[in-house]
């Protein structure tokens, strides 16, 4: 179970005893410096430590303890391990949906994507193609298809540029870019598969007996942004194993700029727009009830308290 909430919910490649090392260095600085300044790596590795603590809370009495340092090394290869073989599992799975999401669709592939083979996936396969092709490009259009597959300078596929996955519908607005941005039909499904349960992601509607709670926006918030995401981009790719950078593709990059969205949103109607998207989100996954949970009323603004305070 650690290892699963390491790499789905903490960090996508990070080691174990590199997290723990930076809150290390941080202690000592401290010590040193009332101010002490930090590189944007470093922020990230921190800020990857402290979600560390709140998923696998075992590694706060892991660096009270009193235990040598080889003892502390082989606890931290273990959990990297299991951290790894997590992922390996959840990408072995998700290959497998993939490939039946794929069949069913609107747009199934012929002949059908097989589901252990990847070679016949990516660009190599029409219906992979539309789905992780960079929304500044055209799938559709001939010269589009024939620039991507020459690796040409001008339809470089990068993390620059969002897949169309992201979007409801796979459908790009470039006069309003942020309209069905992580909406997309198969991005649902994903979360489904790795936090609810596979079955649960053939469904299209929740089950409002069978789903957890609804999540706070900030738990949300964070699974969100997370590496599942980065696991559909691989499953739909030809890549046949996974590594953090597929080509030109930097799944880190990737992941950066999915933070970015989410935690520093420019401008007031930026915040407003991802408040909304994470309200969409609770309700397409655990169903309309228990709203007030991650949308609360503000209640001064409601009739028991304004008839309070005509009492007064």
């Amino acid at each position: 179970m650690a290892g699963q909430a390491i790499r789905r919910l903490v960090c996508l490649t990070d080691r174990i005893e590199d997290l723990i090392g930076e809150y290390d260095r941080r202690t000592s600085l401290y010590d040193e410096d009332d101010d002490p300044q930090y590189s944007e790596e470093e922020e990230k590795t921190y800020q990857a430590f402290q979600q560390l603590l709140r998923w696998v809370p075992c590694i706060r009495s892991l660096i009270s303890s009193q235990s040598d340092g080889h003892q502390l090394n082989v606890i931290y290869q273990k959990l990297n391990w299991g951290a790894d073989s997590a992922r390996g599992d959840d990408a072995a799975s998700m290959k497998l949906a993939v490939a039946s999401w794929l069949n069913e669709s609107s747009f199934a592939p012929d002949p059908p994507t097989h589901s252990q083979d990847k070679t016949g996936r990516g660009f190599y396969n029409n219906a992979t193609a539309k789905l992780i092709c960079p929304v500044d490009f055209n799938w559709a259009n001939t010269a589009t298809q024939e620039g991507i597959c020459n690796y040409e300078p001008t339809f470089q596929v990068t993390a620059h540029s969002w897949p169309s996955f992201l979007y409801k519908d796979n459908k790009y607005d470039q006069e309003d870019p942020t309209k069905g941005l992580f909406k997309g039909d198969f991005l649902v499904r994903a979360f489904k598969h790795i936090f609810t349960s596979p079955s649960s992601a053939a469904e299209t509607r929740p089950d409002e007996e069978s789903t957890p709670e609804p999540l706070y926006n900030q738990e949300l918030l964070h699974i969100l942004q997370y590496r599942f995401i980065s696991l559909l981009q691989f499953a739909l790719s030809s890549c046949g194993s996974w590594r953090i950078v597929n080509d030109d593709f930097d799944h880190n990059q990737f992941y950066a700029y999915m933070v970015d969205y989410f935690e520093h949103p420019p401008t007031p109607t930026a915040k407003n727009s991802v408040d909304a998207l994470l309200v969409w989100w609770n309700r397409k996954i655990f169903g309309p009830r228990s709203m007030s949970t991650y949308s609360p009323h503000v209640a001064a603004n409601y009739s028991v308290a304004n008839t309070s305070a005509k009492c007064h």
